[in-house]
């Protein structure tokens, strides 16, 4: 008899995939959105004096731009320098942006650190910029004269944002699943028992030989056996058969009795 094929289950998901992908799919997003905030205005002022506009510029991570100041405010500003916080967070970024590249290659045990080293690096970065934007904004100023108005820019909300994914990166790095180190390696399962032993497999090893025999192909019939030769004598020599008590034998009639 023809035993039915039992196929092994399909392999299980990879530990800590899910969490490894979306922290190199991140990782690209953050590393993006935060060198692209550097080049936008992360503050602005202008100050007014009865009524007039007399300066006013933004500052962004590499430079000032200045619209409207006067001589003396100009010479100054063309002699000095912003703070240049690009240069921290664009090498963090490149950093963070190698990490979640080789997420998607062999190379985990780089990837995670530095997806770890450069999404803390970003944080830090992002961070120490807000703190000089918000020492800004405390030039605040209103009287009936001078009107001094600080304000925050739109690059440093859009470098926030990067800041905030990174951090979701670093979490998803740190804390985020299984096999960060080394590639799966798929647990072995049984096949059927053959000549009463169990037969271990893996998908790294050749399948065994299969002990069931392979179904015809679709729209194909098996071959059908030939009967065999019938034997020419009977295998035992014929025997006489007694009939049972209150049985006639075969041949003869209740009549014959009476004769």
């Amino acid at each position: 008899m023809t035993s039915v094929p039992q196929y092994p289950p399909p392999p299980v998901a990879e530990p800590g995939a899910v969490s490894r992908l979306l922290a190199g799919i991140l990782g690209v997003f953050s590393a993006a959105l935060t060198v692209a905030g550097t080049f936008l205005p992360a503050a602005a002022s202008s100050v007014t004096v009865n009524g007039q506009l007399q300066s006013s510029f933004s500052v962004s991570a590499w430079a000032r731009d200045v619209e409207t100041a006067p001589q003396s405010e100009q010479d100054l500003f063309g002699a000095s320098h912003v703070a240049r916080f690009g240069i921290p967070i664009t090498v963090a970024a490149v950093v963070l942006l190698i990490g979640a590249v080789l997420v998607f290659t062999r190379a985990r045990a780089a990837a995670r650190i530095l997806l770890i080293a450069g999404s803390a690096g970003l944080v830090a970065a992002v961070w120490t910029m807000g703190v000089d934007v918000s020492a800004s904004l405390s030039f605040e100023q209103r009287t009936s004269v001078v009107v001094a108005h600080y304000t925050t820019g739109t690059g440093f909300w859009v470098m926030l944002g990067g800041a905030v994914i990174a951090v979701l990166v670093l979490a998803l790095a740190a804390f985020g699943g299984g096999r960060w180190t080394a590639p799966w390696t798929p647990q072995p399962y049984y096949y059927p028992p053959v000549n009463d032993e169990p037969v271990i497999y893996s998908l790294t090893d050749p399948a065994p030989a299969q002990s069931w025999a392979e179904p015809p192909a679709q729209g194909e019939l098996p071959p059908e056996s030939e009967p065999g030769e019938e034997p020419t004598s009977p295998p035992f020599p014929p025997q006489d058969v007694q009939p049972a008590p209150g049985v006639e034998p075969p041949g003869k009639h209740r009549d014959d009795y009476d004769m």
